[in-house]
């Protein structure tokens, strides 16, 4: 080889073997490399327990202000499913009502026709407080309003609704739906209509108690209270001449209260006839008031 091509290939292998000292182990480099960068410490480090942290708080008072609003109606609405008086007042009217369009059936309860006082007795009844009217067995207009009356609780003011409504001095009788309108069954059947609109004139409010206030309930007992103390005052004497029977009203068809034996001297505070033209007389027994039939009394 001619000496000027050795001295160039020697220059060339020097050159190589300055560059390989110079950049190194490579693939050691490399493979370190990737290692560092990847920290497989630095992901629980970093992410895991720093997200955990963030979010747990921001949660954790979420979860109890939603059980806390859940559970607070709890005891805000028990009580109010309790059947209120106005409750009760809206269920009567509610049952009147749904049978708006029903014809007029003298002596009918229902359901499909009523006569007045059938309505009355059907709607109470379905609403679970026929005891408010003596239990559904005052079977007439005029029964109900003595019924009430006797008991200081009849009115011409102050109607509420679930009151019923006497017209004609007791030739009939409907439901206050309040705003001066009642429902009733008409001769052209069951309708709501002005307590003004009827030919019998407005006689009575027969306060039933189910739409009052407590204040209001209390002034009415203090006035029924009154009414028996006034009554109580009258001191004709009677005694019965065998157990009786003493009832709600003067008739064989009411609530009976209580019985008395016989030979049992008796208050006379009252005197009515029913429909035979039999006697009753109204008696105070022992703080207590009721009917009794007066043809089994004689004079004490």
């Amino acid at each position: 080889m001619p000496r000027n091509a050795r001295l160039r290939a020697y220059l060339v292998a020097a050159t190589a073997a300055a560059f390989l000292v110079s950049v190194g182990p490579a693939p050691a480099a490399v493979a370190a490399t990737p290692t560092a960068s990847q920290a497989p410490e630095a992901t629980p480090a970093v992410t895991a327990p720093e997200a955990t942290a963030s979010t747990a708080p921001a949660i954790a008072p979420t979860a109890p202000a939603i059980v806390a609003t859940v559970a607070t109606p709890g005891p805000t609405t028990a009580p109010a499913s309790a059947p209120t008086t106005t409750a009760r007042a809206d269920q009567v009217i509610a049952v009147a009502k749904s049978r708006l369009g029903s014809r007029w059936v003298y002596g009918a309860a229902g359901p499909a026709a009523f006569d007045c006082s059938g309505l009355v007795i059907y709607s109470f009844s379905k609403a679970g407080v026929a005891s408010i009217i003596g239990s559904g067995r005052m079977r007439s207009a005029r029964a109900l309003y003595a019924w009430f009356r006797n008991r200081g609780l009849a009115s011409t003011t102050n109607g509420q609704p679930g009151d019923l409504v006497i017209w004609g001095g007791g030739t009939h009788v409907g439901i206050y739906v309040g705003n001066g309108m009642a429902i009733s069954t008409l001769l052209n059947g069951v309708r709501i209509h002005s307590i003004r609109a009827t030919t019998a004139r407005f006689t009575a409010f027969l306060h039933t108690g189910m739409a009052t206030t407590a204040a209001t309930a209390v002034a009415r007992s203090a006035a029924a209270t009154a009414v028996v103390a006034k009554a109580a005052s009258v001191t004709a004497r009677r005694l019965t001449t065998t157990a009786l029977r003493v009832r709600s009203g003067p008739s064989t068809t009411a609530r009976v209260l209580f019985t008395l034996a016989g030979h049992a001297k008796v208050g006379v505070v009252g005197v009515a006839k029913d429909r035979s033209g039999r006697t009753w007389y109204r008696v105070l027994v022992g703080g207590r008031l009721g009917w009794l039939a007066g043809w089994y009394t004689r004079a004490s």
